[in-house]
């Protein structure tokens, strides 16, 4: 879960913007990365969100509620399409929202489980409202083209979205779900659920981009700093990539894509420079444009000379 309104200096944001423009013009990038953003909800920045801001990709983003919808609708921007659709199980759900925004859930809270993690939680969770779902492989491809990023934060219905999200994630480069490490709603899977999906869907677990730790509820709660005392894992976003292992199969675009999201997405420039590596070596770009790229990125990442 990725939190704050911070926006990214100026001049860093130039900078990113010249690498992503030199990867795109390098690779023959025709077309903008494509993000799927599942449970958009305007609380939490999204790590895209500076590749948005440069014109480096088009996201579609789905939120349920209704007030956390109108405030994507009054933020919308270029290359921005928001939905406000819940996706899992095509069929009708129940949605049960919460006084803390993005808490919302289609589960329900487990009330001995968030008893453990500190009181509160439980009792601010609101009553279910019977909702419309629709699994990601039944949204028209004219509403969404095969996405190269999914992202989703949607609380325990990560990998309802991945069963039934097979073809439409085909071509995917990246999947960045939140994961649960200590369980919060009745049911919910656990990361080596979604794990065991996404291995089997052809996606590696590449990096955790943030983990949530919480302090547990005791006698001594209220007396605490709790900067101090944040032991128990809550719940993290994972970056999975499409197995790498893999990439003499993949299409010269994908790779491409691979490339765009490491840079603009979750910031992974040795990655970036393994798929220049590769399309250099199969002749498809200058065997110096790694060592280009790698030029470009701040003196502080590279070595003294």
């Amino acid at each position: 879960m990725t939190t704050g309104a911070s926006d990214m200096p100026k001049s860093a944001l130039r900078q990113l913007g010249g690498r992503i423009a030199y990867l795109r013009s390098v690779m023959g990038v025709d077309r903008l990365l494509r993000i799927a953003d599942v449970g958009a909800n305007p609380v939490n920045v999204p790590d895209y969100k500076e590749l948005l801001d440069i014109g480096g990709c088009e996201v579609w983003g789905f939120e349920p509620e209704p007030e956390a919808f109108a405030a994507l609708q009054a933020q919308a921007g270029p290359n921005t399409h928001f939905v406000q659709r819940a996706l899992g199980k095509t069929g009708r759900g129940m949605f049960y929202p919460h006084k803390s925004t993005g808490l919302g859930s289609l589960l329900k809270m487990d009330e001995r489980s968030v008893t453990y993690l500190g009181p509160g939680w439980f009792a601010n969770q609101g009553a279910g409202v019977e909702i419309d779902l629709i699994a990601l492989d039944d949204i028209p491809r004219d509403e969404l083209p095969r996405p190269d990023v999914l992202k989703m934060d949607i609380q325990g219905s990560e990998l309802d979205v991945l069963e039934h999200g097979r073809d439409t994630l085909s071509a995917a480069v990246a999947v960045i779900p939140e994961v649960r490490f200590a369980q919060m709603y009745a049911n919910e899977p656990m990361w080596a659920e979604v794990d065991l999906e996404l291995r089997d869907q052809g996606f590696v677990l590449h990096k955790m981009a943030a983990i949530k730790s919480v302090p547990l509820g005791n006698s001594m709660r209220s007396a605490m700093k709790t900067e101090h005392f944040r032991s128990q894992m809550l719940d993290g976003d994972a970056v999975y990539i499409r197995d790498p292992r893999d990439m003499d199969e993949w299409p010269e675009a994908q790779v491409a894509q691979l490339a765009i999201a490491a840079a603009g997405v979750f910031g992974s420039y040795d990655l970036v420079i393994a798929c220049l590596d590769h399309l250099a070596t199969r002749g498809v770009l200058a065997s110096d444009v790694p060592k280009d790229f790698f030029n470009k990125l701040p003196k502080w990442m590279r070595k003294p000379a």
